[in-house]
């Protein structure tokens, strides 16, 4: 059977998320939503309109552990007595939020923001963002988390769908494929707009940061070379022809990253002064979107040798390599 999309509200920029629910041979529930009245109300009613009550739920599946995907699946387990099943490496998400939230936080105020130069409003609506979210991060009971592997599959609407691991927009995002239907959940892998390379904090101690653009850009590497048909995506509506989105994405990320370089070759050599010449229609609230897609050009850029990253009074500063 074909994956049956609920849309789900949320408060943010990005705007509904979607779930997707399998009703045989059993029902299993594919994301959750955010934590919130309205998203659970639509969700309830969702689940509903398709003869499946929350009792009926037997497992919940999680892409990866944004609040917009996961908010809702602590609840929706103890409410409906399903099991929680996500990848092994994104299991502590779930399992401790606030201690994992509290280490993202700390990493941006402490090793990550103050060497970007961004002014104190920008810093603290980041790092305020961040905090918001966390707050609407609800723990998963232990009892009701399953894990899988990163190179598994799970059985969906009487299929086996490949487990197929996605870094880029998150280190611990995993989709889904199913080969004999040519179908993909792609969670936030593939959308309609480039999904933002989130800046993570290291999974060691080290504290030193795998830039997150390459990786989307070898995710979607990955994408384009599987048969694909219907493209599920955490956001938006259900599409097709997922190489044609690829490469417009692709040519796209090209433009701004190139358009980053002429900045940089102008004198526009840090983080806050290309973030601020980039992306100053955006409003400050969320304009970490777009402070993310910048570090992830000056990453591409990096690892081009077009630029090289320079701290100069406590502030990370990319200059042309010729220069």
């Amino acid at each position: 059977m074909n994956p049956i999309r609920i849309e789900l509200p949320t408060p943010f920029d990005v705007g509904s998320v979607n779930a997707f629910l399998f009703t045989e041979p059993e029902p299993v529930l594919v994301d959750t939503g955010v934590h919130s009245d309205e998203n659970w109300a639509a969700l309830v009613a969702g689940l509903n309109a398709n003869g499946v009550a929350l009792t009926d739920l037997r497992r919940i599946v999680i892409t990866h552990p944004h609040v917009d995907h996961c908010g809702e699946a602590g609840p929706l387990a103890e409410a409906s007595g399903a099991q929680v099943w996500v990848s092994e490496v994104a299991q502590r998400w779930l399992a401790d939020p606030a201690h994992m939230w509290q280490r993202r936080v700390d990493y941006y105020a402490h090793h990550f923001l103050p060497f970007t130069g961004l002014p104190e409003p920008a810093f603290q609506a980041v790092v305020g963002s961040m905090r918001r979210a966390a707050e609407t991060a609800v723990p998963v009971p232990r009892h009701r988390l399953t894990t899988f592997p990163l190179d598994g599959t799970l059985q969906m609407g009487g299929l086996p769908w490949q487990v197929l691991h996605m870094p880029g927009h998150s280190d611990y995002q995993t989709c889904f494929y199913q080969p004999d239907t040519r179908q993909f959940l792609a969670a936030d892998m593939l959308l309609a707009k480039t999904p933002t390379p989130i800046v993570e904090r290291p999974l060691d101690d080290t504290l030193t940061r795998i830039p997150a653009l390459p990786k989307f850009m070898r995710s979607l590497d990955l994408v384009e070379a599987l048969d694909i048909e219907t493209v599920y995506p955490g956001h938006g509506d259900i599409f097709t022809n997922h190489r044609a989105l690829i490469a417009q994405q692709r040519q796209r990320i090209v433009a701004r990253k190139e358009e980053c370089f002429r900045l940089v070759r102008n004198g526009r050599y840090t983080i806050a002064q290309l973030t601020e010449e980039m992306y100053s229609h955006i409003p400050l609230r969320f304009r970490f979107s777009g402070l993310w897609m910048l570090v992830g050009y000056l990453d591409l850029l990096q690892a081009e040798g077009a630029v090289t990253e320079q701290l100069r009074d406590g502030i990370w500063h990319y200059i042309p390599a010729n220069q």
